[in-house]
């Protein structure tokens, strides 16, 4: 029984040894077939173990890379960062990682990731570091060409005064970068992100737009594109234009990106030049309107002055003849004509210059004019107040020939039967409304406007005063409505 027993013990081990060996040889295989280098380095950084893709990895064979410094493999500036990494590996029982550049033969520089973690050997009772390297050049150079973009980007937006901003629509949460926030003047722990957050640094006039907008965004997509005006901490005013898109509409990680840009200076120069064309243009009508007045004043007096007289002298003549050589009948339509010749002088005399206005006021002058044009078929009713007769002359007149071209316009184009004329210049301002019952506008009033030379020429001495004309129009009639101040510079009044 005891000589069995030996037996099947010394059958027994040659198959563990046996099985063993095989699960060697298997693990030896794998470690060498791994895809990434395996290291094994003692306290010191030599190199005891190495796999083959580990060998590969730093171009030497594995003969030559045992009792190897690993240490002479790692780019000169990269040894402080790789001791740094065995100190950690020593400092703790975790696996520590690092990317690590290293220097090959024939100045081959690759970029590295390492894993390691340090163990006492159980035999010898020495520290050994078990350390993995996996090859990230390619990964690496592209991050660095995307981060040297980045920055080209950052720099160019910088330089151009551009941050940017980002929202993402499942939270409503936006981001802004630096140069955003250093353009809302406010810092990182101010802004929690939050669209609330972001309406409050912006101008209480256009907090509604911006609002508006963002929720249209968000709601419906499509491009964001709004400008508004922000208040900075230290009370200073900028224009701010914000434009974007919605980036992967669909799914819940869709947000919207886009740039943000000052146009405070812009802006300002843009306004600048307006009114500087707008007071060009001003000038302009003045002078044209100053012309024209003086030409009216020229030829109103040479008819007045010259030929209404001689046709008086005429119609004087003609009568002595009539009475002395008792020519009543002959002469009675030379009478009615040269009466209708003088009449039409006088009347073409006042339209061009009325005298009324200029020696007696403007309430006096309007109300001339309201006689002279009121008919059977036509009445003209009208509010005047006093203070008008207060306003400097010029102003006067521009308002006589507005209100002049309104009642006109209500003979010859409206057939209104009746119309009101009400004028009001109390405290700094001046109204002015004509209505009538006509027929309204026939086409649109832009066009109106376009070719209708006498509705342009209001609309230009509206333009000259600064103020605002309002034209309400329907098949019942129409009003117009022309507001300004008194204060006039423009004119220089």
């Amino acid at each position: 029984m005891t000589q069995k027993k030996v037996d099947n013990k010394d059958t027994e081990l040659p198959a563990f040894y046996q099985l063993l060996e095989t699960e060697r040889v298997k693990f030896a295989f794998f470690f060498n077939r791994a895809p990434v280098g395996y290291f094994i380095l003692d306290y010191l950084g030599l190199v005891e173990e190495a796999n083959q893709t580990g060998a590969d990895l730093l171009r030497i064979s594995k003969r030559d890379i045992l009792e190897k410094r690993f240490q002479s493999f790692v780019a000169p500036e990269m040894w402080e960062f790789f001791y740094g990494f065995l100190h950690k590996m020593q400092s703790t029982e975790l696996k520590q990682n690092c990317e690590i550049k290293l220097s090959l033969a024939g100045n081959l520089e690759i970029y590295t990731r390492m894993e390691g973690i340090a163990i006492v050997n159980t035999f010898t009772g020495i520290l050994q570091y078990y350390i993995t390297v996996i090859d990230i050049s390619e990964s690496r150079i592209g991050q660095e060409k995307l981060m040297g973009t980045t920055k080209r980007l950052e720099l160019t937006l910088k330089a151009s005064g551009t941050g940017t901003w980002t929202m993402k629509i499942a939270t409503n949460k936006i981001f802004l970068d630096d140069f955003s926030l250093y353009l809302f003047d406010v810092s990182p722990w101010e802004f929690d992100g939050t669209i609330r957050s972001f309406i409050s640094f912006i101008h209480p006039d256009d907090q509604y737009l911006v609002r508006q907008s963002l929720s249209n965004a968000i709601q419906h997509g499509g491009d964001v594109e709004m400008e508004f005006r922000i208040v900075t901490k230290r009370g200073k005013t900028k224009i701010v234009a914000v434009k974007g898109q919605q980036i992967d509409s669909t799914g819940p990680d869709s947000y919207f990106a886009g740039i943000v840009m000052d146009i405070t200076k812009k802006t300002r120069l843009k306004l600048k030049a307006q009114q500087q064309d707008a007071e060009q243009q001003r000038l302009i009508l003045a002078a044209t309107f100053k012309a024209q007045e003086n030409e009216r004043n020229k030829i109103s007096n040479a008819l007045h002055d010259g030929v209404c007289q001689i046709l008086y002298g005429i119609r004087l003549n003609v009568q002595n003849i009539q009475h002395s050589q008792n020519l009543n009948a002959e002469f009675q339509n030379i009478n009615q004509l040269l009466a209708q010749a003088i009449t039409e002088t006088r009347e073409l005399s006042y339209e061009l210059t009325p005298s009324v206005l200029r020696d007696f006021g403007f309430t006096k002058g309007i109300k001339e004019m309201i006689q002279r044009l009121s008919t059977s078929g036509f009445k003209i009713k009208s509010t005047l107040d006093p203070s008008a007769d207060l306003l400097h002359p010029e102003l006067q007149l521009y308002i006589f020939r507005m209100i002049q071209e309104l009642i006109n316009n209500c003979i010859k184009h409206a057939q209104a039967t009746e119309a009101e004329i009400t004028v009001c210049a109390a405290f700094d301002w001046v109204n002015i409304r004509v209505s009538d019952n006509g027929k309204g506008f026939q086409v649109g009033i832009d066009e109106s406007l376009a070719k209708g030379s006498g509705v342009r020429s209001i609309k230009n001495r509206v333009f000259l005063l600064s103020g605002n004309m309002d034209i309400d129009t329907s098949k019942s009639g129409t009003q117009i409505t022309i507001k300004f101040e008194k204060d006039l510079p423009a004119l220089g009044l």
